[in-house]
């Protein structure tokens, strides 16, 4: 299987990873504990069962029996204290520790069987250890290695990995899924524009191309491509940091919010697919959207009374940073550079390479556009909104929000969460950290051999169970 994927690869170490490239290929040399699946129900891994108590304070994890690391260490309770205790540790540095700060512990009970204790209730555990920084490494490796190397449980072994140019594995003969994987092998080509991805496959070149960009659609239909699409709670957005001027003041962010003609950018960007969202991760279809929330208007007026309050009078300029590295931001960058002028502010767009995008531009520059993979409810606040995330792209900082973050996760029952999470959904929407005028589905281009192969809801790619017809 080839697949065309884009070029920033920014960790092999899944305790790092950011991209879609990265994800894709962690998910397929290593295994997480459990996994969410294409209908968004979480699938035992490494472990058949994971079990929470009454109170939602602790979860026992029964791992599976005979499972072997590539290198062949058998797979144990040591490798997942290992794995978790690394991701929790503040000076590694993973930006998985955001999710998982319910953990106050993980200990092994015997070599098959892994208690989490956690600080308090937490009702969305599993989501957390299905991220993709949570696949489960080998205990027996010096950390150091996985930069370089890598030695998982998954599908299908390491060859050679070449940062920016292609990453190659060969199928585990002693995967523990019965008869998975059914490929003998998958390449990776990080291709760096879009255009190049979609000639490759067109032509035959590869036989998948993810992530397919909307403006992409009708050349790919034409050209005799199969395309699969996943609705997801999935988003691009405007990050504006904080604790930079002007966006330190909340009278120009909610002048920048006035300015969003959302349905506007659904049509540059996504091509009038995905639904509308309200400046908040949670969408429509969560059982956490609070249905009592009014949409922000667009209001030019209102930004232009905001902005000159603030002493800006057709005076604000700003450099807005994008990229193609994730389907519609370039567009939305675009979108958005043409309302601001209406309200007499105006954006200069300027495009990084796809390689040194979120390496050298995001979480640096004062203004990107972003594109973020859909997550619950729990998993997208906190890895984003609490004060000291690691990926809180605004620098936004909210001492009664973090409170409100973590007592949500915790209450059993659904109507009281939904009610505590519209606080949090309110409190966003108010303060206008960052701007997210809509969600986005999830497209994978194919050639018509592919098998067993569809768009995932968190945007990965699972090849456990795909195959090429001949």
């Amino acid at each position: 299987m080839r697949v065309a994927t884009v070029a920033d690869t920014n960790a092999l170490d899944p305790a790092f990873s950011t991209s879609t490239p990265d994800a894709a290929i962690s998910l397929s040399v290593y295994d997480n504990l459990v996994l969410q699946q294409h209908d968004a129900s979480i699938r035992g891994m490494l472990a058949e069962r994971l079990e929470p108590n009454e109170d939602l304070t602790e979860y026992i994890a029964h791992l599976r029996p005979g499972v072997t690391f590539h290198h062949g260490k058998e797979f144990n309770a040591s490798d997942v204290v290992f794995t978790i205790q690394r991701l929790m540790d503040p000076d590694v540095g993973s930006p998985a520790r955001a999710g998982l700060t319910s953990i106050e512990r993980v200990e092994e009970i015997d070599p098959l069987t892994v208690r989490f204790v956690l600080n308090g209730p937490d009702a969305f555990l599993p989501d957390a250890l299905s991220i993709y920084q949570a696949r489960i490494l080998p205990s027996d490796y010096e950390p150091s290695r996985f930069a370089t190397e890598a030695s998982g449980t998954g599908p299908f072994k390491l060859t050679e990995h070449l940062p920016g140019e292609r990453t190659q594995m060969v199928r585990n003969e002693a995967y523990w899924d019965d008869g998975a994987p059914y490929l003998d092998a998958v390449t990776y080509f990080h291709m760096p524009e879009p255009v190049t991805r979609m000639e490759a496959l067109r032509t035959g070149s590869v036989d998948i191309m993810m992530p397919l960009e909307p403006g992409q659609l009708r050349t790919a239909e034409s050209g005799g491509v199969v395309v699969s699409e996943q609705a997801s709670a999935g988003y691009i957005n405007l990050a504006m940091r904080v604790d930079r001027e002007p966006f330190g003041d909340i009278r120009v962010r909610r002048a920048m919010q006035a300015l969003t003609d959302r349905e506007f950018i659904r049509e540059a960007a996504n091509y009038g697919r995905g639904d509308l969202a309200n400046d908040h991760p949670i969408p429509s279809f969560d059982p956490h959207y609070w249905p009592g929330q009014v949409q922000p208007g667009h209001d030019v007026a209102e930004a232009r009374k905001l902005l000159s309050a603030v002493g800006y009078n057709d005076s604000l300029e700003l450099t807005l940073h994008t990229s193609t590295v994730t389907p519609g931001i370039q567009e939305l960058a675009l979108a958005y550079q043409e309302l601001a002028r209406a309200g007499g502010v105006t954006i200069n767009v300027v495009r990084a390479p796809e390689d040194a995008y979120w390496s050298d531009v995001w979480l640096v520059e004062p203004f990107t556009t972003v594109g973020w993979n859909g997550r619950t409810a729990d998993q997208a606040l906190s890895l984003v909104y609490l004060s000291d995330a690691p990926w809180n792209e605004a620098y936004y900082v909210n001492p009664d929000l973090d409170t409100l973050i973590a007592t949500a996760r915790g209450i059993r029952d659904q109507e009281e969460r939904t009610e505590a999470y519209g606080r949090i959904q309110q409190t966003l929407i108010d303060d206008v950290p960052r701007i997210i005028p809509v969600f986005k589905p999830n497209f994978i281009g194919m050639t018509n051999r592919v098998r067993g192969v569809d768009a995932h809801p968190s945007n990965w790619l699972l090849l456990h169970h795909a195959w090429l017809q001949q």
